[in-house]
């Protein structure tokens, strides 16, 4: 009997002690294109807050947390501060610091299709691999991006997405901090900042923001060092160790939750894209809002867009001349540059928040760089697969490089606009062509108004519109009714479904903004604020009627991976995209 009551005092003790099992966790994002092109603030960084924080954890072993950098960081930093990468791999190595490394550049990337960030993930393990430095499977994207389609981006490079409460605050009640994602057939394990107390756990984060701001002002203190916000970053976690918190890496804290006896990882519900501080408009932000005198948003995401697809033309034709026996090693160096610069040129600073101009024009010369790049592989090219007087069709999506026969197609012809839809502007133009039963495109022109703000509108039915969500374009989903506010998307492959019997694709080449569904309205809005120097605008749509996998071929056929031709002419290979109306497969 006594040794039953033992037992039983023993087991009820130990039940105790789980249930005041606390952890902190930190996540320090690092941002080297925090001003993207300005390479003394990007030294200030490392030097100055980077640096510092690795030594804070060094003399604190007790101290825990994730940072967060881009794989061209780690470039950085072997090649310019040594020092610093060989505290981090000290701190990595023992388990202190658990490394995310996420993209190659802060890119913003839910605005594109899931190959380049797939592509950044690819050249970060190289990267990785070359430095002897192991990241984790945690995903913490910049400015906190989130997508539904995650689970399929990441597949088999990730385990978890860590996210802040926002967007799915700005969308959704709260919920559970450990959730499964999924998006069609792929699934992925999401840690939200939400629920903080749980049945025998509790947690907090320790940190939670720019790793530059836990000891500077960021812009207010040039990236230098302050005192007080020092202290106080480190008064936090002192707190939360006199309070009895374990600090434990992210990946530790999502086991630690899995293994909550009664928890049950409960199915995620729909959230479209986000960012933090959702409240501001989320996507638009960094598509359509110009709150700085120099940015272009449209503009700035749509040459990204152009040169991505040049990319792939001149990526499947290499390949077609490594099968025709063509030494391509060289090449493949120089297309890896090529999507290096890509990769760089979407950074997200050059057109969200407030741009300096240094900023905007980051994009456009990485933008040039890429181009400079995918000349001189063309050059060498040129000879191994054209004979004279050929022209070559280059399918992006499968590599097939075949003869192309020019198909003699009809002119469009001059229609109306079948879809309801109205335009804000100060004056406009609209051209629209018809070319078979079903297919139109569009043409817009609008002059900025007096308060800046253009709005191109279209009517939609009130439920059952579907689109791809950011890097998720090999599907199409149902975007939900139930949400708090009306839903911002990216777009990232241009289409969505009307469910009025057309499906809308915009050509992320022309200009490249969000569109926000106002539901209740039943409108679909683009909205550019133009700053005062961008005196107009122009966009470009094709309505096709049909079934949501036609619009969703149409769109990737447009954005995600068209088709080319290519011919010599003057020793040069010239490259021209296959538009829809000429498309003839």
């Amino acid at each position: 009997m006594k040794k039953t009551i033992f037992v039983f005092l023993l087991l009820l003790f130990m039940s105790a002690v789980k249930a005041e099992e606390k952890y902190a966790i930190g996540m320090f994002h690092f941002n080297f294109q925090y001003v993207a092109g300005n390479y003394k603030i990007e030294r200030r960084i490392i030097e100055q807050s980077l640096y510092p924080v690795l030594q804070f954890f060094e003399k604190n072993p007790d101290f825990k947390s994730d940072i967060e950098m881009q794989g061209y960081a780690i470039e950085v930093l072997a090649e310019e501060h040594p020092q610093v990468l060989k505290l981090l791999k000290k701190l990595v190595d023992r388990g202190q610091i658990e490394l995310v490394i996420a993209h190659y550049s802060d890119q913003f990337f839910i605005a594109y299709p899931a190959l380049d960030l797939q592509k950044s993930i690819e050249i970060n393990d190289l990267i990785l691999a070359k430095h002897e430095l192991k990241r984790s499977r945690v995903f913490f994207g910049q400015e906190i991006q989130w997508t539904p389609a995650y689970p399929s981006v990441l597949k088999g490079k990730y385990d978890v997405v860590v996210t802040s409460s926002d967007p799915h605050s700005w969308y959704r009640d709260k919920t559970l901090p450990l959730v499964d994602v999924r998006y069609g057939e792929d699934q992925i394990l999401g840690l939200i900042d939400s629920e903080k107390e749980l049945p025998g756990l509790k947690w907090a984060y320790a940190f939670l923001d720019d790793g530059e701001v836990f000891n500077t002002l960021d812009y207010r203190s040039d990236f230098y060092p302050v005192s007080a916000q020092e202290k106080e970053s480190i008064d936090r976690f002192k707190q939360l160790k006199a309070e009895g918190y374990k600090f434990v890496t992210m990946t530790e804290l999502v086991e630690k939750i899995k293994s909550l006896p009664g928890y049950q990882i409960p199915k995620y519900p729909f959230v479209p894209e986000g960012t933090w501080n959702m409240s501001v408009c989320g996507p638009y932000m960094w598509m359509g809002r110009q709150r700085s005198g120099v940015e272009t948003d449209g503009v700035t995401r749509a040459i990204c867009f152009d040169a991505r697809n040049l990319l792939l033309a001149v990526e499947k034709l290499m390949d077609y001349a490594a099968s025709l026996g063509f030494d391509v090693k060289e090449l493949k160096v120089l297309l890896e540059k090529a999507w290096r610069h890509l990769l760089l040129a979407e950074v997200s600073d050059s057109s969200g928040w407030t741009p300096w101009a240094s900023e905007v024009q980051y994009t456009a010369n990485e933008v040039t760089n890429v181009k400079k790049v995918l000349k001189e592989i063309s050059d060498k090219l040129n000879v191994a697969v054209l004979a004279k007087n050929t022209t070559l069709k280059i399918n992006t999506a499968d590599g097939k490089v075949t003869n192309w026969q020019a198909v003699t197609t009809e002119p469009g012809k001059t229609a109306l606009f079948p879809v309801g839809m109205s335009i804000r502007a100060e004056k406009y133009s609209v051209s629209v062509k018809q070319f078979g039963d079903k297919l139109y495109r569009m043409d817009i022109h609008c002059d900025r108004p007096a308060d800046g703000a253009v709005e191109i509108v279209f009517d939609t039915a009130e439920k059952g519109l579907y689109y791809s969500a950011g890097a998720g374009e090999h599907i199409a989903v149902e975007i939900p009714t139930d949400l708090k506010h009306d839903p911002a998307l990216a777009l990232s492959n241009g289409f969505i479904y009307l469910n009025n019997g057309y499906n809308l694709v915009k050509d992320c080449s022309v200009e490249h903004l969000a569109a926000t569904w106002k539901m209740k309205d039943r409108k679909l809005v683009f909205r550019q604020e133009l700053n005062e120097e961008n005196h107009g605008m122009n966009m470009r749509f094709y309505l096709l009627k049909g079934s949501v996998n036609d619009g969703l071929q149409l769109g990737n056929l447009l954005n995600t991976s068209p088709f080319f031709t290519v011919k010599e002419a003057d020793g040069k290979l010239v490259y021209e995209k296959i538009m829809p109306e000429n498309a003839n497969f």
